[in-house]
């Protein structure tokens, strides 16, 4: 039975710790068993979006109200993307997915909250009389959430906790670490179309003459398709990350299945083949404009998998990598994953940025040549004669690269989280770890705004930028550059406006105007493109800092840009 009283519903079914859903109110839904909450995977706003679980950050697109549908039955909507959830395509069957769809009221689009022990609900779908839950109890981020027969497991348990509380996943922000949203299926990330572009990176010992086809610093980022309309980007860049696939039948399959939709190769949905994720964007890309001129951009692709293998080995970040690695089975996915992910590309001309952070959790190791993995074993066709050590994998992974995707530019991570103190020790660590086999060296600026860090919630560190700061981070890009004969790629720089207000997706930064304002600092420092996005979603975008990013490009561009050294 449900009592409504003008926007407030008293729920019969769930028990005392949760008696009142107020539909005015937003709410995160955490699930009982993983402790990870309901997510609009990357914001996405198109009919048919999936819905998966990933750690509490406080977004947008972790929110959601219930709209009253009748009969003690509520829609779900989505505060980001204004969808609903669906049961994709009226399904009757287990396992099948949900999805966000516009909003039509359909009775597959209507759940009921039925009581589960200590404050938690289920959802059961009106239609199929199923409850939502997550895919094989699964516990990592980006897995997929579907409908099962409603036997009330702990994974078909949530917890509605209002906006701005603190619940059983902790508190509504995402901890200061360097650590990306999830990828982003529904705009369009465009790669290169193939092009007479001789080599990734042309030049010799430190200088850097040519990169990607360009010979000026090349400026991009994580924009929306208006944004990357707007001004002449050079460069797009998008997430690659899930745990890799569970079999080979994944990558000979026509077309994806439902309950594939976590895999990174099936998140546009079952109606597409495998792998359309990475060609998809590469159609977008040949139609790439400015000014109702064809202008293609780049793509530059953060292959992050390692973290979804930490995952899979128990652990997560960081120490499960590192166990991971040394787990024949798991190793030996990961890299049929990657090898598919590159056959993707193909003969694109691309850029792939491998492994944020995970080199200086090895690192954090001592001697990469001393952190085990099973290379060989869980290699043999493409990496055989690599050692079995976090060096190997390395070197295997930038080999392969080059091998299966020969136009792409394939860029180690760099990750010296001691670099203002030891940086020699980060000199020394990479040349164990063969980066001067790569093309190039990527690394973040910082994941959030500066204003953002500087609110008292969150920490009230400084991170703004004085020249002071800017010169010592140019000269250790430069050092490694030098160091390893390649150039350098600045990602997930922040977006943030010094003109803005310091609310949600409006904050404070000063990087954008300062990298645009020392453009040949910038290229002295053998950086060969500045590629400006968030790291979290409550920070500024390019679509949010009030027109910044776009001036600032549409100028460097009629300047006629900087040359690279």
């Amino acid at each position: 039975m449900v009592v409504v009283a003008g926007s407030a519903v008293v729920v019969s079914q769930a028990s005392a710790q949760q008696k009142t859903l107020d539909l005015k109110k937003w709410y995160v839904l955490v699930n009982r068993n993983s402790g990870k909450v309901l997510d609009d995977r990357a914001s996405a706003k198109n009919d048919g979006a999936a819905v998966v679980q990933w750690s509490r950050h406080g977004g947008p697109d972790q929110q959601w109200r219930f709209i009253d549908a009748g009969d003690g039955y509520y829609r779900l909507q989505n505060r980001t993307s204004g969808k609903v959830l669906d049961d994709l395509g009226w399904s009757k069957t287990a396992g099948s997915a949900i999805v966000q769809w516009t909003d039509l009221n359909g009775a597959n689009q209507q759940f009921k909250l039925a009581k589960s022990p200590n404050g938690y609900v289920r959802l059961v779908n009106r239609f199929s009389g199923m409850a939502v839950d997550v895919h094989n109890a699964a516990k990592a981020n980006g897995s997929g959430v579907v409908q099962n027969r409603n036997r009330g497991g702990a994974d078909q348990q949530w917890k509605l906790v209002p906006v701005g509380s603190v619940g059983s996943s902790g508190t509504p922000t995402a901890p200061s670490s360097s650590v990306p949203t999830s990828p982003d299926p529904s705009s369009s990330h465009p790669s290169s179309t193939p092009s007479s572009t001789p080599s990734p990176v042309a030049g010799g010992g430190s200088s850097t003459t040519r990169f990607m086809g360009s010979s000026t610093v090349l400026i991009g980022g994580s924009v929306s398709d208006a944004s990357a309309a707007a001004a002449p980007f050079d460069v797009r860049y998008a997430y690659v990350h899930s745990q890799p696939a569970p079999s080979s039948d994944y990558y000979s399959a026509a077309r994806c299945h439902d309950d594939w939709s976590g895999w990174w190769g099936c998140w546009n949905g079952s109606t597409t083949a495998p792998g359309t994720y990475v060609t998809w964007r590469d159609s977008v890309v040949a139609q790439a404009t400015y000014k109702g001129s064809a202008r293609p951009q780049k793509m530059l692709w953060t292959w992050y998998s390692l973290r979804d293998l930490g995952d899979a080995a128990g652990q997560g970040d960081g120490p499960g990598e590192v166990k991971a690695i040394n787990r024949l089975d798991l190793l030996t996915r990961y890299l049929n994953d990657y090898r598919f992910f590159l056959q993707k590309i193909g003969t694109s001309h691309e850029a792939i940025d491998l492994e944020p952070d995970f080199w200086g959790y090895v690192r954090s190791l001592g001697n990469p040549h001393q952190v085990p993995a099973q290379v060989s074993g869980a290699n043999p066709t493409d990496c055989g004669s690599q050692e079995n050590s976090a060096a190997g994998l390395a070197r295997c992974l930038i080999s392969m690269a080059h091998k299966y995707a020969p136009n792409t530019a394939v860029g180690l991570h760099l990750s010296c989280f001691d670099w203002q103190t030891n940086t020699q020790a980060c000199v020394k660590d990479y040349a164990n770890l063969g980066a001067q086999n790569a093309d190039f060296l990527a690394t973040d600026v910082s994941d959030r705004d500066a204003g953002w860090y500087a609110q008292p919630a969150h920490g009230g560190s400084d991170h703004f930028w004085n020249d002071q700061k800017a010169a010592a981070a140019l000269q250790f890009y430069k050092t490694m550059a030098e160091s390893v004969g390649k150039p350098v790629v600045l990602w997930q720089i922040p977006v943030g406006n010094m003109a803005q207000n310091n609310t949600l997706n409006h904050y404070k930064d000063d990087k954008v105007d300062w990298f645009f304002a020392h453009m040949d600092q910038v290229a002295n420092a053998h950086v060969a493109g500045l590629l400006f996005g968030p790291g979290q979603q409550e920070q500024t975008t390019a679509e949010t800092d009030g027109g910044n990013l776009i001036r600032k490009t549409i100028a460097y561009h009629n300047s006629g840009g900087t040359a690279l050294k």
